[in-house]
This record gives structure tokens, C-alpha cells and sequence, in this order.
């Protein structure tokens, strides 16, 4: 679905703007700030707020509690200024106060270029998702369409296991031996 350039999302109602005069902030910084107080802290509080961080006509971001439980399951960020929405954070399981997924449409146009999911509730997101040509198929690297983020859980998993593979690979080697090291061979000498 296409959208003129500053329209909103069509989950999302209009952006209304507002007047200036406030200092310009680092909106990222403030952007997290809110992230990290919109969870669980707003009872009762159902339907879209919106918040403006750097004083531009435009919303910066909109948080949705859909079923006014208190707990926040979307939230939208204008992170380029130009009053469209182009990231999306939203929970995928319900009733947690965790965001697991999310999606950048950083042209605006509809269709996710990236997204990020946890998969394990911990810290930091583990997979990407990548659709360069916005066909609406993920691209696929390896014959997979899932790709580990490096340095996530998931990815250090992965090192984990390699590591027991070689080293058990190597203490087997040194008990069939006798004593002999791959590492660290030991020729005969006359």
C-alpha cells in the first residue's frame, strides 16, 4: 500500500501538529526514556498518546495500550522528522510488557525493509529479517530467511556449541593417544 509522503499509518490515527518553541533534545535518547516508561507504569490508560520530543510540528511518537490492561503493545517513532511513522515496536504475545518485534519502513511506503525479533525474552533481539526490494518475501542468505544477529544470545549459543565440538574433538583425540596433543604435537626422537 502506497502513502503519500507525512501521511500516517492507517493503524495509527492523523498527526496533529503542534507548535513549536521547545529546545531541540537528542530524540533518540528521549525516545528511549519513553520506551522505557510507557510499559506497565499507565493503568487504565487505553488508546493512543502521543509524544513530541523535539518541538518540530510533528509527533515523534505514539504508544497504544489496546486493551487497557496498562501494558503498552504498540509504539510507533517518527525517527527522520518528517510527520510519517517509520519504526514499529509491538508485542507478539500479550500481557508480558515486552516488546519482542521490531519493524523499520524507513521509505514510509507500507512494506518492513527490516525486523528485528527476540525470540528468548531476553535482552537484545536475536534475529533479523531482511526484504530489500519490498516484494513482501524476507531475502533469503543461505537458503534461510532468519539471520542471527552477531553478538546476540542466540549467536552466542552457537559459539558455545562450536567450542564443545572442538574441544571435546580435542580431548578425544589426546585419551586415544595417549597423552598426545593436537595443539601441541610431540614427535619421537631417536
Amino acid at each position: 500500500m502506497i502513502r503519500p509522503r507525512g501521511a500516517p499509518h492507517p493503524d495509527v490515527e492523523p498527526l496533529s501538529p503542534r507548535r513549536g518553541g521547545r529546545r531541540r533534545g537528542l530524540t533518540a535518547l528521549t525516545a528511549a526514556v519513553m520506551l522505557a516508561l510507557c510499559g506497565a507504569g499507565t493503568a487504565g490508560a487505553a488508546g493512543w498518546q502521543y509524544a513530541d520530543f523535539d518541538g518540530d510540528p510533528y509527533w515523534d511518537a505514539a504508544t497504544m495500550d489496546h486493551d487497557a490492561n496498562g501494558y503498552t503493545e504498540r509504539i510507533w517513532f517518527d525517527l527522520d522528522d518528517d510527520g510519517g511513522w517509520d519504526t514499529l515496536l509491538y508485542d507478539t504475545r500479550g500481557r508480558d510488557d515486552f516488546l519482542e518485534v521490531v519493524d523499520y519502513d524507513m521509505d514510509e511506503n507500507g512494506g518492513v525493509e527490516f525486523r528485528l525479533v527476540d525470540g528468548d525474552g531476553r535482552v537484545g533481539y536475536e534475529y533479523l529479517y531482511v526484504d530489500r526490494n519490498q516484494n513482501g518475501r524476507w531475502d533469503l542468505q543461505r537458503n534461510r530467511a532468519r539471520r542471527i544477529i552477531p553478538g546476540s544470545s542466540a549467536d552466542a549459543v552457537t559459539r558455545t556449541n562450536i567450542y564443545n565440538v572442538n574441544s571435546r574433538t580435542l580431548h578425544d583425540f589426546t585419551m586415544r593417544t595417549g597423552g598426545g596433543s593436537l595443539l601441541h604435537p610431540s614427535f619421537p626422537t631417536p
